[in-house]
């Protein structure tokens, strides 16, 4: 039934003239009159009664007159619903995320200060572990939207281009390796190398790059996320190689990092699963995520 026939049956009852509710309305007089007539075609039931220029529910009137209340007032919560979520901001909404550990300590945060704060009222599950159980809770619907390393390992997702990071050399601050500013592969000769388990795609890259240069790295420690090796290698153990967006979050430790002067980027995007289209909220995230990040690798804004 359409609800501009019930809003006019509304004011006609509360006013009792058609040129009140007219008024009320911001129509014609001639408009409302026809709206009547059609909602009384509609029911089958004479609504009103003309008393002169006042109109007087009839008995049948007042016998369906709560049903017609509780459909508008049903009909404006769920327009008001509907807005709500065409935004992207609802208190029904909790937007479920996964990012890895490594960038939860002070980006992530900050990315989710800010869009919580444009979408006060969405409720936020944030998640995190490393890609392959990020991957699971994916495919298993734990998360809605998933931080990943391009290209993800199973089938089934679907993602969308975040960022690319360039490859740094965290040392101790006060090593010498900082008065270089940069650093190559073949300044790490002989230098002890905390790197990440060799389960992870980007180790047996990282070695593909020792060996072109001709050397055999010194892995003295594996680590199994870029905070740990970050923190490895400000306990003094030795150096590392990682994602530069990654060693950001570390950047409170007693570390530097360097730039690796061989070109070693990391592609970053959100992942989702493959058949579902991402909500509005995630969307909205998404985005305000990738802005966020691109000023972080720029050094706009500092994530501590």
């Amino acid at each position: 039934m359409r609800i501009d026939l019930l809003e006019t049956y509304r004011a006609i009852l509360a006013i009792g003239t058609t040129q009140g509710a007219a008024l009320e309305l911001g129509v014609s007089q001639s408009a409302v009159s026809r709206r009547l007539a059609q909602l009384e075609e509609t029911l089958g039931l004479t609504l009103f009664i003309r008393d002169k220029t006042r109109l007087i529910p009839t008995r049948e009137n007042r016998m369906i007159q709560g049903q017609i209340e509780g459909l508008l007032d049903r009909s404006h919560r769920l327009s008001a619903r509907a807005q709500e979520l065409r935004n992207g901001n609802s208190s029904s909404i909790t937007l479920r995320v996964a990012f890895p550990s490594s960038l939860t300590l002070s980006v992530v945060p900050r990315i989710v200060a800010e869009f919580l704060a444009e979408n006060d009222q969405v409720k936020l599950e944030l998640h995190n572990g490393p890609y392959d159980s990020i991957e699971r809770m994916l495919l298993d619907e734990r998360a809605e939207i998933g931080f990943l390393r391009h290209p993800v390992q199973r089938s089934g997702l679907k993602t969308a281009p975040l960022v690319t990071s360039r490859t740094v050399c965290v040392v101790p601050r006060g090593h010498p390796l900082e008065a270089r500013g940069t650093v190559s592969v073949r300044d790490l000769r002989g230098l002890p190398l905390i790197l990440l388990g060799r389960a992870r795609s980007v180790r047996q890259e990282f070695e593909d790059l020792f060996r072109r240069s001709g050397l055999r790295p010194d892995i003295r420690v594996e680590a199994h996320s870029v905070c740990s090796a970050c923190a490895l290698v400000a306990a003094g153990l030795g150096v590392t190689l990682v994602n530069e967006l990654m060693a950001i979050d570390q950047k409170h430790l007693p570390i530097t990092l360097l730039p690796l002067a061989e070109s070693f980027p990391h592609a970053f995007a959100f992942a989702m699963i493959d058949d579902t289209p991402p909500s509005i909220s995630a969307t909205k995230f998404m985005e305000k995520t990738t802005s966020m990040l691109a000023d972080f690798l720029s050094a706009k804004i500092s994530p501590v």
